[in-house]
């Protein structure tokens, strides 16, 4: 004798379990031609084959499973819902609606299916369509908890805290233990800035569920921006030991240690975060700009090695590129791009300011710039009004070294101005009244100016950009 339909639908989902996805439609589509000739038809063997397909990605073959299973069980609408969510996430919204609302005709009273219905119309941007339907939702099925907290939910996504309060307050008065609703009634309250009524719902949502490490870390983001420090640590503490790898919480708690100055143990944090959820762009994302915040950028660079740095300011660079390997190991490399990409934004962006500061009228240059490549005292060059320009004292009688500062032609530098003067007698002569040579600058003020030597004033060669990039070690 046979196998009875059951246990071969238990063997199918084996199969399916274990990947092995041939064998499992097999025996899934032998239940479907025993239905076919005249055995009693399980929805639930339709309904997982058809899901499997779905998954495989197979949507023709998903689509002619539901079908064969509809004209087997025309009122079945929990195979009416998967066809529907199959055409959602294909991205199919008016096959998936056609579905939903087809099945709303068969059983007007089933929440799942105003939910699902207006998820669809939220994500085609109907929101008054989807607040219809959640509506309508709530009046067919007056007790369904989850309709009334999807209610509140879209409210909240619309800024509409006080219209969502109530409709929160609805479902955890329906089920005292529905924790997603208390946690949603603290966020609501805390954006209304009722701080210590937001704290007592997450005091409540902890009760109805001490496990739920989403409150933890919702609860522990509230004192963190309230400035409890403490209590945000104790919390997101509690979360990460219910579990080590929920990435999202040792994000929070990682930005958290960020904002106190506790670098090293922020960084920790990140590096967990990221073996829990090693595809996370947001991780990536927030640790690199930590590394990048904290770097040094100048003279000693925050991201180069050298023989002569010293074994902490070696450790401290060895961790942020600790950063950078993780991504080569651990990402697709268009994930890599877009990390690496937005980091070298960041690090010309710091460039840019760093180079800013440098660039000051009267500062030295950086000591590790080379006459010859960022600017030169070469004989024949032309300057302009407004023009930044490197100027070099005469050379020490004893040392032979030339301090090089910033000036600008037209602003003083201290006491002294400097000028462009043009053949020709265009514009400004020298002190005795000659005009001086075409691009010559003359450095002086009042009515008293004198020509600099060539051999004491010098063009810059770099763009901004260039010179940016070499401030950050580019």
């Amino acid at each position: 004798e046979g196998l009875s339909s059951q246990s071969l639908y238990s063997t199918a989902v084996a199969h399916e379990k274990k990947r092995d996805y041939n064998a499992a439609r097999r025996i899934y589509a032998g239940l479907a031609e025993g239905a076919d000739d005249g055995a009693a038809p399980d929805g639930r063997n339709f309904l997982q084959w058809g899901r499997m397909e779905a998954r495989l990605g197979k949507l023709a073959d998903a689509r002619r499973v539901f079908a064969r299973g509809l004209r087997a069980l025309p009122q079945n609408t929990q195979l009416m819902h998967a066809w529907a969510v199959t055409e959602m996430r294909a991205n199919h919204p008016d096959e998936a609606r056609h579905l939903l609302k087809y099945a709303l005709e068969q059983d007007p009273s089933d929440g799942l299916l105003y939910q699902s219905l207006a998820l669809l119309e939220q994500q085609q941007g109907g929101l008054k369509a989807a607040r219809e339907m959640l509506e309508r939702g709530t009046d067919a099925d007056p007790r369904n908890v989850y309709l009334w907290s999807a209610r509140g939910v879209l409210e909240s996504r619309l800024g509409r805290y006080s219209e969502a309060l109530p409709l929160f307050a609805k479902a955890t008065e329906l089920d005292r233990w529905h924790v997603q609703s208390w946690q949603a009634r603290g966020v609501a309250l805390e954006k209304l800035g009722r701080e210590e009524e937001a704290a007592d719902m997450f005091e409540n949502a902890i009760e109805a569920d001490p496990s739920s490490v989403p409150t933890l870390q919702a609860y522990g983001l509230m004192q963190a921006r309230r400035g409890n420090v403490d209590s945000a640590r104790s919390l997101f503490a509690k979360g990460s030991e219910l579990d080590a790898g929920h990435a999202p919480i040792l994000h929070a708690w990682a930005r958290m240690e960020e904002g106190v100055g506790n670098y090293t143990t922020a960084r920790a944090l990140f590096k967990r975060g990221v073996e829990a959820e090693p595809r996370s762009v947001a991780l990536l994302k927030a640790w690199a700009k930590m590394e990048v915040s904290i770097a040094e950028v100048g003279e000693k660079k925050g991201w180069s090695v050298s023989q002569q740095m010293a074994p902490a300011k070696l450790e401290k660079v060895e961790q942020r590129l600790e950063v950078l390997r993780l991504m080569i190991e651990q990402r697709s490399e268009d994930d890599l791009k877009l990390v690496m990409t937005w980091l070298e934004r960041q690090r010309l962006r710091k460039g840019r300011e760093s180079l800013d500061k440098v660039l000051r009228i009267g500062e030295q240059t950086p000591g590790e710039w080379r006459e010859g490549v960022e600017y030169s005292f070469a004989p024949g060059r032309q300057f302009a009004e407004g023009e930044l320009v490197v100027l070099a004292a005469r050379a020490d009688s004893e040392t032979g070294s030339r301090p090089q500062m910033f000036g600008r032609v037209g602003e003083k530098i201290g006491a002294l101005e400097l000028r462009v003067a043009f053949k020709e007698g265009k514009g400004l002569g020298s002190a005795s009244g000659k005009p001086a040579g075409k691009g010559t600058i003359l450095a002086g003020k009042g009515a008293v100016w004198d020509t600099v030597n060539i051999g004491e004033v010098g063009k810059i060669l770099l763009s901004r950009k260039a010179l940016a990039d070499k401030l950050v070690g580019g």
